[in-house]
């Protein structure tokens, strides 16, 4: 199934799960690989930010880990939205996170 901005859904055997896009994909298995060789730790997919309860409004990132003891947050964009940046610019000030985009 193809999106709206042409990401087409995909499967990772390496991680067992499917994914967005083929980038978000390929970058799940480099944090997955990243991890079994104890460079990361801690890796979750599509973690929550809740920015609001009523509307509720929830951000999700596409990874959260554990690097050099310091937790990292990334999304793999292709195209950034206007809607995106102003829940990434939210998701900063609620939780102090800046978002690293891939």
């Amino acid at each position: 199934m193809v999106n709206k901005y042409g990401a087409i859904r995909s499967y990772s055997e390496l991680a067992g799960r499917v994914f967005a896009s083929k980038r978000e994909r390929h970058r799940a298995e480099e944090l997955l690989l990243l991890q079994r060789a104890r460079v990361i730790s801690e890796l979750e997919y599509q973690p929550p930010y809740r920015l609001s309860e009523k509307p509720k409004i929830i951000y999700t990132a596409d990874f959260r880990y554990i690097e050099d003891g310091e937790t990292i947050v990334e999304d793999v964009k292709g195209v950034l939205t206007r809607d995106t940046r102003t829940k990434l610019a939210w998701v900063k000030e609620k939780y102090g996170v800046e978002v690293k985009l891939v």
